[in-house]
């Protein structure tokens, strides 16, 4: 997949770790910027990425509100 495919904003998953983030940036390189929320931020190769599911998509909203909450 072309980095082009990666917007910024959505939610997609890492399979290389195993975790879904929001995507921050995206390098000219192809390389994805994404971030989770409460934890580090991390950049990924495009090949690894997939769209989320609908589940991860909840459970990234979820952690979104949680961590703007403060719990």
């Amino acid at each position: 997949m072309s980095g082009a495919q990666w917007r910024p904003g959505e939610v997609d998953t890492d399979l290389a770790r195993r975790t879904a983030g929001v995507v921050h940036a995206v390098a000219e390189d192809g390389m994805v910027r994404l971030v989770r929320p409460g934890g580090p931020a991390w950049w990924a190769e495009s090949g690894d990425l997939r769209a989320a599911t609908r589940a991860e998509v909840i459970s990234v909203k979820v952690a979104t509100a949680n961590h703007r909450w403060g719990l």
